[in-house]
């Protein structure tokens, strides 16, 4: 379980966060859906440690973590693709996983490209679909065998298969890890949602959520 506590954040004046609390529960995957500026990355950011909270905490499974020890516990999978374009698949794999000290094996990076409909062993990322580059994305992030797995907006504009075939491997994962990711997308929401989590103040999103009875927690209503 991640705990976040009486979580400040603002940008100049402007307050994104303020004394915001909520948990997310491991062996699911937790959604948050809101408008554009919310706070969602943000949100991911600083659970990730890449950017500092400016009050309050985070515990992971009852810890506090450095940055250091989260690497090892923590996949971080952004919206921007973060591979080496003028590298094939293979090269971007094995490159990424060097960074690790206990990546995982080849059998299970071979089950996770099978999950995931990936074969371009050989082709530059350069010369990939935008489906199958996040497809390449999403694999990066999981060559430490993370806990927790961390997906801002993972199958932004790329075609229907390919969201589902992100959205099997996401469905095999959630069994043993903790897996917090942002969309816009309301099919993704019922198709791998374990539970929603609604940030922002647009009134849009709570109203669908209500009118598909689709239990949700607004977390900044409760501070």
């Amino acid at each position: 379980m991640i705990e976040v506590e009486n979580l400040n954040k603002r940008y100049g004046k402007k307050v994104i966060f303020n004394q915001l609390n909520t948990t997310f529960k491991a062996n699911a995957v937790t959604i948050l859906l809101g408008e554009n500026g919310a706070g969602k990355s943000t949100l991911l950011r600083m659970i990730a440690k890449l950017e500092r909270q400016d009050g309050g905490a985070i515990r992971y499974f009852g810890e506090s973590l450095s940055s250091k020890a989260l690497k090892e516990r923590l996949g971080y999978i952004p919206q921007d693709i973060a591979l080496f374009e003028h590298m094939s698949v293979s090269e971007n794999i094995d490159f990424f996983r060097g960074l690790y000290k206990n990546p995982i094996d080849t059998e299970r990076i071979n089950s996770y490209k099978k999950s995931l409909n990936l074969f371009e062993d050989k082709a530059r990322v350069a010369s990939l679909s935008g489906g199958t580059k996040r497809k390449v994305n999403m694999l990066i992030g999981l060559l430490g065998n993370p806990e927790i797995i961390i997906l801002d907006e993972p199958t932004v504009g790329i075609d229907l298969k390919s969201r589902y075939d992100i959205h099997r491997l996401i469905n095999e994962l959630k069994q043993n890890k903790l897996i917090i990711l942002t969309t816009h997308h309301l099919d993704e929401v019922e198709a791998i949602g374990d539970t929603i989590k609604l940030i922002g103040k647009d009134p849009f999103y709570k109203e669908v959520l209500i009118e598909k009875g689709w239990p949700f927690e607004d977390i900044l209503q409760r501070n």
